[in-house]
């Protein structure tokens, strides 16, 4: 088993078959192995390679995530893929250990992805974000009562201008930004049954957008991607939702993190009530499903500022599970060891304990959750995902009193 970079000319009908094979694209549609290939063209990528053959696939792209108003760098790690031959052998774990390695090492101080299932991405360092919630809904429920404008009609040949609509879109704490354009072009591509609609100011900036997937006739409306730029177009994007209810039965979307989408629902219970069980159910959802590390203690505090916080210090022991899945030669092996943390107005970490200070003990995964306030340092705690005196845990809940984190972009 060879472990290296993906070469496209040598791997490219090998990683076409993989991806064939587990049905991330479609065998018969050639233009998904043109979007795969945009996609790994914009990615750093690496393969494992079994008798002669790439087995195993992962990709990372660039990109950063806003903790309250400071960003931070960040490598999303948005393709895991092993082949059916190639199972149980734990290309995977290795593989994406060695790409998160080589990313932390360029300066990356965190990484993120999407997971499969709980406690995979653990044995990595990945502690978990907080619940997103889904919500299915007719959209004719939705109260709102702007009146929207007529919209363009966007298709995949305008990915350059919806790109940079998702890049300047109102971002919040744990809003994320993927750089490269091409993966934008690439999710376009391959959505299903594309439907978009957005609207341009008057420069022609094209500047809030919403994308999806439009199953059938009645829906439902799976929007993958909503971008505006404050509370006014946000409004007229639901008040567009709204417009199509003449012919939907149901819109699928991930809250947006400036509301609570209930909110804005008439009698949201009579209608999960009225349709559970049936092929247009509505319902809210919860889920956790993407996860974060940091790979630069230092870095990473350095560039936190918790506003009106009167400084805690604390002693802290980091354990990180990922350099077991390392091999010795690379030259960053995790962030395993012995600190002294401040955070308040001014965050800093630092190598080594110091005399006096509580003692905080954690995984890497259990520290990013707290850090990016994912989860109360109490409910941390109880994951056993850290350990500290419970004075000390109630200090850090009320100093790290953080909104949720939203992504507000799938990856």
């Amino acid at each position: 088993m060879i472990f290296r970079p993906y070469d496209p000319v040598k791997d490219r009908q090998a990683v076409h078959q993989l991806w064939q094979e587990i049905h991330w694209i479609d065998r018969e549609d050639k233009e998904d192995i043109r979007y795969m290939d945009i996609f790994l063209g914009a990615s750093k990528s690496l393969v494992a390679e079994v008798n002669g053959a790439a087995e195993c696939l992962v990709s990372s792209a660039p990109g950063n995530i806003l903790h309250l108003e400071n960003e931070h760098s960040m490598a999303a790690v948005i393709a895991v893929t092993t082949s059916l031959v190639a199972r149980k052998q734990g290309l995977a774990s290795r593989l994406t250990a060695q790409l998160i390695a080589e990313d932390a090492a360029q300066g990356f101080s965190t990484s993120a992805l999407g997971m499969f299932e709980q406690g995979y991405y653990s044995r990595l360092g990945f502690g978990t974000g907080p619940y997103e919630h889904q919500v299915r809904f007719n959209p004719a429920r939705l109260n709102v009562t702007t009146k929207a404008g007529v919209p363009l009609r966007l298709t995949e040949k305008d990915h350059p201008d919806i790109h940079q609509s998702l890049m300047k879109r109102w971002r919040a704490h744990g809003g994320v930004q993927l750089f490269p354009s091409e993966f934008t072009h690439a999710e376009l591509g391959l959505t299903d049954n594309p439907c978009g609609f957005g609207y341009k100011d008057s420069s022609g900036e094209l500047t809030y957008i919403i994308w999806g997937d439009m199953k059938s006739e009645y829906g439902p409306f799976k929007i993958s991607a909503i971008a505006y730029r404050d509370r006014i177009q946000l409004l007229e994007l639901l008040a567009l939702i709204k417009n199509l209810s003449d012919q939907l039965y149901l819109v699928t979307l991930m809250e947006p993190f400036h509301l609570q989408l209930q909110d804005l629902l008439v009698e949201p219970f009579k209608g999960m009530n009225t349709t559970s069980g049936g092929k247009y159910v509505e319902i809210i959802r919860a889920e956790a499903f993407w996860q974060l590390r940091i790979n630069d203690l230092v870095a990473c505090l350095c560039d936190t500022h918790l506003p009106n916080r009167s400084t805690l210090s604390s002693n802290l022991t980091l354990t990180d599970p990922i350099s077991q899945f390392l091999d010795t030669e690379q030259s960053w092996q995790g962030i395993s060891g012995e600190y002294t943390i401040h955070l308040g107005e001014n965050c800093e970490a630092q190598v080594d304990h110091s005399k006096g200070l509580p003692l905080l003990e954690a995984s890497v995964g259990g520290f990013s959750r707290l850090w990016l306030g994912c989860a109360s340092a109490n409910a941390i705690a109880i994951a056993g995902e850290i350990s500290a005196a419970q004075a000390l845990l109630d200090s850090l809940e009320k100093t790290l009193a953080l909104p949720l984190p939203k992504t507000g972009w799938e990856f």
